[in-house]
């Protein structure tokens, strides 16, 4: 059984029997693992504090070829945020992009690139940075990875610039002139364009953006994600729930 050293998201885990987990890992090479941490759910466990989701870890891995369950022998924490932990809004985000990752990069061809845009985003989110704005830079980044983002700056029937607002073909993955654009298209903005143009510069992520802007340009990526990824997110109907408590009058009964 071949031992592999590797650098680790936990995206998951799970109890097994009375003192064990099954974790779920993504790692830069392998992409998903998914292992069996014997003794992680013990207080002073080895294992334990490498086990938790959010934690990126140094692992020791016992792995065999055709086995659905890897060994989990050794687990480093190298980074553990502290401040998602603190605000329930910004850990429910990060509860998304982990379930995104799982269900994208379970069948990617390209770990690294998931596994660093990963830890990209959930470092930015630890920033502080608008968790709409992370999501936004999360699923743009990631769509290009996969070679499903479309090219906003070409029509797709004359080949000619487009320039400011564009309507954009979900299923196509195409963007068009208006006067070009068939029916059923999404249009986007000149602001949002802009945005998603620029989301790689730090200076425009951390710039302030209109609300406008930014939900018009994370209404067109979550789209196209949703097309392209199986992205039923757990995490999603929590955030809505949990802001509908929020927003419930004091005197209203949560029953």
């Amino acid at each position: 059984m071949p031992l592999v050293k590797t650098e680790a998201i936990v995206l998951a885990a799970r109890p097994l029997g009375d003192t064990s987990k099954i974790v779920v890992l993504l790692t830069p090479r392998r992409g998903v693992v998914r292992a069996v941490a014997k003794g992680a759910r013990r207080p002073k466990g080895r294992l334990t504090g490498g086990s938790v989701p959010l934690r990126r870890i140094e692992a020791l891995l016992y792995v065999r070829e055709g086995r659905e369950l890897a060994v989990l022998s050794e687990a480093q924490v190298v980074w553990a945020p502290r401040e998602l932990g603190s605000d329930w809004r910004r850990y429910l985000s990060a509860g998304r992009l982990l379930e995104t990752a799982l269900a994208v990069s379970a069948e990617g061809d390209n770990p690294a690139a998931d596994y660093h845009l990963l830890l990209d985003a959930l470092r930015l989110l630890e920033g502080g940075l608008d968790a709409g704005l992370v999501r936004l830079f999360y699923l743009r980044q990631l769509l290009a990875n996969h070679g499903l983002w479309p090219e906003l700056g070409r029509c797709a029937v004359c080949g000619g610039t487009v320039e400011g607002a564009v309507d954009i073909d979900i299923a196509a993955g195409a963007a068009y002139h208006p006067e070009h654009a068939p029916d059923a298209v999404r249009s986007l903005g000149a602001g949002s364009v802009r945005l998603l143009a620029g989301l790689h510069r730090p200076a425009v992520l951390r710039a302030r953006q209109s609300r406008e802007v930014v939900e018009g340009a994370l209404d067109l990526v979550e789209r196209l994600a949703a097309y392209h990824f199986d992205l039923r997110n757990r995490s999603a109907g929590l955030d809505a729930r949990a802001q509908a408590l929020l927003d419930r009058p004091e005197d209203e009964s949560p029953l």
